[in-house]
């Protein structure tokens, strides 16, 4: 497996070195805290909770929605309720981040001074492409996207990095977007993509969808049957001209267990990026926003691999927002799903190429993007997200780190809101975080 290096490349006026040891945070850490500094006399200067980075704490980033869909401000420690494995745990810290000033800002309180040096108040995104599933049209629709985002929305204090072709641009984080645009322009097409091993499907003897390709593939004789008369009911000639109807079906089956393997091979490299990005990110501290920019990719016989990966993710604090690549197509006032028309637009059937980006995205907290043209609006959605929201910690009742996967679940104590959040984690100790330092 290719190694990745992630260089973190910062301003000079922020560099600093982050301790995997301890971290200082304004913030509210309990009840019980809360109560003694209430019966205190006002201070100018509110007091400071130090806590413990230790390696079996758990860090969840939770987004609060009231019905409409707003950012709910101004929650307590006492509003959540989090547990895992189905037991409550005991919250320790709590506190809000919002990026409008790059700030970690505590919970209930106005007047405390935010900690800009804290690495939590910065926003770091990684663009991930995955090119072998997204065709030329998506690509080019995704790259325009992309630079207008870095343009318009990529503030100072942000970090990025461009992840294509298997490696991040120069091999690190920057906070140059002219170096982010650099490595945007050079990320080119795969020649096997996922469109063009599909457009196979249109060819004489089609095949309808890859769900279909992959119930052929593993045997199913009544649809093998079913599709070969269907071919030669409406093509007679070629049908006749390959060899009747038993040829035909010799044909489809052939067909798709060719784009079945092909497919378990491009996404097999897919799911080797994801992991990469997710494993090598887990050293750099704060959130990161890991933007999967990909049209589906086959996960029929992997789901289970992507969800260690998003365990994996989760853990070490990334969260995965996933952005498809294709637009809504219209043909005669219509979206038009199906993959054999040569208008086809993103399958809205939940395909299997739709499980694996939908995995992704909600056990690490984030979202799923379909249907718009305008990927920078998307970005857009995805950036408004990851710039507000709590932060709570725990150190499990079950201390022990054994490497297996475990449920988180973030409840509101309130009725009428909506908590979003990651859904579980790899129980395994964090790795060292790495230094932040200056550089070009």
């Amino acid at each position: 497996m290719r190694t990745l290096r992630l260089d973190v490349v910062v301003a000079t006026a922020i560099a600093a070195v982050v301790s995997a040891s301890s971290l200082t945070i304004t913030a509210q850490s309990t009840t019980a805290q809360t109560a003694q500094q209430a019966q205190q006399p006002p201070t100018p200067t509110p007091p400071q909770a130090t806590f413990r980075s230790a390696t079996n704490l758990v860090e969840v980033d939770v987004v609060v929605q009231d019905r409409q869909g707003r950012f709910v401000p101004g929650l307590t420690i006492d509003d959540l309720a989090v547990l895992e494995d189905g037991q409550p745990q005991q919250i320790q810290q709590f506190y809000l981040v919002s990026n409008s000033g790059g700030s970690v800002m505590p919970t209930g309180s106005t007047s405390a001074t935010p900690d800009l040096a804290d690495p939590r108040g910065r926003r770091l995104f990684v663009f991930l492409f995955d090119e072998s599933h997204l065709s030329n049209e998506s690509l080019l629709r995704i790259k325009t996207g992309v630079e207008r985002f870095l343009n318009t929305q990529f503030k100072p204090g942000d970090f990025g990095g461009i992840y294509s072709a298997g490696q991040m641009h120069k091999s690190r984080l920057t906070a140059s977007k002219a170096e982010l645009l650099t490595g945007l322009r050079a990320v080119q097409p795969a020649f096997d993509s996922r469109d063009r091993l599909l457009s196979k499907f249109r060819e004489f003897p089609a095949i309808p969808s890859e769900a279909d390709a992959a119930r052929i593939e593993a045997g199913d004789l009544q649809l093998i049957d079913s599709l070969a008369r269907k071919n030669c009911d409406e093509n007679p000639q070629e049908c006749l001209l390959v060899g009747g109807l038993g040829q035909v079906e010799s044909k489809i089956q052939d067909k798709a267990r060719s784009y079945i393997r092909d497919a378990r091979v491009a996404a097999s490299n897919t799911l080797d990026n994801l992991r990469m990005v997710a494993s090598n990110l887990a050293t750099i501290p704060g959130r990161k926003t890991v933007i999967f920019l990909s049209d589906g990719f086959y996960v029929e016989d992997t789901r289970v691999v992507v969800t260690e990966i998003a365990a994996i993710a989760a853990r070490g604090g990334s969260a995965f927002y996933s952005v498809y690549g294709q637009g809504t197509s219209m043909v005669g006032g219509r979206s038009f799903p199906d993959v054999v028309s040569q208008a086809h637009s993103l399958n809205s059937t939940f395909d299997s190429n739709d499980d694996g980006l939908q995995i992704l995205s909600s056990n690490t907290g984030g979202f799923v993007v379909r249907n718009l043209n305008d990927v920078s609006r998307a970005l857009g959605l995805v950036a408004r997200d990851t710039s507000t929201y709590y932060v709570l910690g725990y150190s499990p009742t079950n201390a022990v780190m054994d490497g297996k996967m475990r449920k988180i679940e973030v409840k509101s104590r309130a009725d009428g809101l909506q908590v979003r959040a990651r859904k579980g984690y790899v129980a395994s100790p964090l790795p060292p975080m790495q230094s932040m330092r200056s550089g070009g």
